[in-house]
């Protein structure tokens, strides 16, 4: 039996990288073979007409029904990526609450979209932000390159950053009695990884040309000395 295959370069993710700090949680880009909670993530149509690229293998090696254009059948899950951008944004939002729900699966994602659909990576890799936390969720290398350089200018994340640096601004100046000295700490340690590096910058530590190393967690250093930056406010 054919094996999954892994290029030389997400091999080294799948270790977190020389810092060990990497996503590692890699697609290989050839899957033959699934473990029993496995599922193989594939681009259809509404139509579930499974013709060709990972839908063709979906439907050939992992049991997908013909017929059927989205959603869990058998060991592969469908979602609809040639009806439009928006209509992928909404299936990829479904497939993500589904996988939350499905935490004793392990779902495979390919590239989705990026085959007969004609989008690029740039265009799609985005839409599986929220998808990215999920520790049963598995993305192809392209995608996490594209996620861990665009996550941080999502307004969201700027606004989070601004309204910490905001309130940790007010009680400092006021001396608030309910404010310890390790609270700034505690809501610096709850933090995402990408809303610590929009502090940083917002804060001044980081340039926002300086191009974000990337890793799975900052280096302990800037870490620190964002934390520090932060206290003085």
């Amino acid at each position: 039996m054919e094996n999954n295959y892994y290029t030389e370069e997400e091999q080294y993710w799948c270790t977190g990288g020389r810092t060990g700090t990497l996503p590692d949680r890699i697609t290989p880009s050839v899957i033959n073979v699934l473990a029993t909670n496995e599922i193989f993530v594939f681009g259809s149509n509404f139509k579930g007409q499974h013709i060709g690229g990972a839908a063709k293998i979906a439907k050939e090696k992992f049991n997908a029904v013909w017929g059927i254009g989205e959603g869990l059948q058998g060991q592969s899950y469908a979602i609809p990526t040639m009806e439009g951008l928006e209509n992928i944004r909404s299936a990829v939002e479904r497939f993500t609450s589904f996988a939350k729900q499905h935490k004793e699966l392990k779902f495979l994602v390919t590239a989705i979209g990026c085959g007969i659909a004609g989008y690029t990576a740039e265009q799609i890799a985005p839409l599986f932000i929220n998808a990215a936390f999920l520790e049963n969720i598995y993305l192809p290398l392209n995608f996490w390159k594209i996620i861990i350089n665009t996550a941080d200018s999502r307004e969201d994340i700027q606004n989070v950053t601004r309204n910490i640096i905001d309130i940790c601004t007010y009680m400092h100046k006021y001396n608030c009695p309910k404010w310890r000295g390790d609270t700034d700490e505690i809501i610096f340690s709850r933090l995402e990884r990408w809303h610590i590096w929009a502090l940083g910058i917002q804060l001044g530590v980081i340039s926002p040309t300086e191009k974000e190393p990337q890793t799975k967690t900052l280096p302990s250093e800037l870490r620190d000395k964002i934390l520090k930056e932060l206290k003085l406010l």
